[in-house]
């Protein structure tokens, strides 16, 4: 048994209503858990998913591990997802993306690009299951019909953009692994960010968000905007004098 379903063997007698009855759960979610399943020919002895309970905890710190964990049982619950990487981070881990709906419109949601902001990986992996059960149950999420958004956009989601950066700030890399002490070493050259827990960079000290294309235009757009705003005030005294 893992956290969110648990592999269930048909016996004798058994109906999908039955083992649902059974586990208190409405049979949508088994039928989609097993899109193979023949719901009038049950195989005595064959293994079924049968979901249950939250997959996704939001009363502790958020690591890289549990994450993968949450995404494997989510994967397992419910096979309409699609999960893939984008790459690997500084120590090795993979960079995983998961994908919701099969629509020509695209849009996309990373978190965690600040290690010290690893709630937002929660934030979104809650909203991933939110989603996945709303879409089961053919019910609105946030107003809109799941089903509907489901076939009329893509929704691609990277939780964890920074899992080197995460695991750091929620305690999940040893204090005395060398990965720990690299941290530290950088860190002191900035002795006025608390460390561990005020740590934003990736493992090798680089804020990521400082790197992203729309922050790069922005900071070139507010540099011309201060720019001309200087010219023309002196400009402006120059002609008044």
């Amino acid at each position: 048994m893992e956290k969110g379903y648990l592999n269930y063997v048909i016996k004798k007698g058994d109906t999908l209503y039955s083992i649902a009855k059974m586990f208190g759960i409405d049979i949508s979610y088994i039928l989609f858990a097993n899109p193979n399943i023949n719901a009038n020919n049950l195989q005595i002895g064959s293994n079924i998913i049968v979901p249950f309970g939250d997959v996704v905890p939001t009363n502790m710190a958020y690591t890289y591990e549990l994450m993968q964990m949450n995404i494997k049982t989510l994967k397992k619950v419910y096979p309409f997802l699609v999960v893939g990487n984008i790459g690997k981070s500084v120590l090795g881990k993979s960079i995983p993306y998961l994908k919701i709906g099969n629509g020509y419109k695209e849009v996309m949601y990373s978190a965690s690009i600040h290690a010290n902001e690893w709630i937002t990986a929660v934030l979104l992996m809650k909203f991933i299951e939110n989603f996945c059960r709303a879409f089961v149950q053919n019910s609105n999420i946030y107003e809109h019909n799941a089903r509907d958004v489901f076939s009329q956009v893509s929704i691609y989601i990277v939780p964890m953009v920074n899992p080197d950066g995460v695991d750091l700030v929620t305690g999940a890399i040893n204090k005395n692994s060398q990965e720990y002490r690299n941290f530290k070493k950088i860190s002191n050259n900035f002795p006025e960010i608390p460390f561990p827990d005020g740590w934003k960079a990736n493992a090798n000290g680089v804020d990521l968000k400082n790197y992203q294309p729309i922050y790069k235009v922005l900071h070139l757009f507010i540099y011309k905007t201060l720019l001309v705003f200087l010219l023309f005030f002196i400009f402006t005294i120059l002609i008044y004098e």
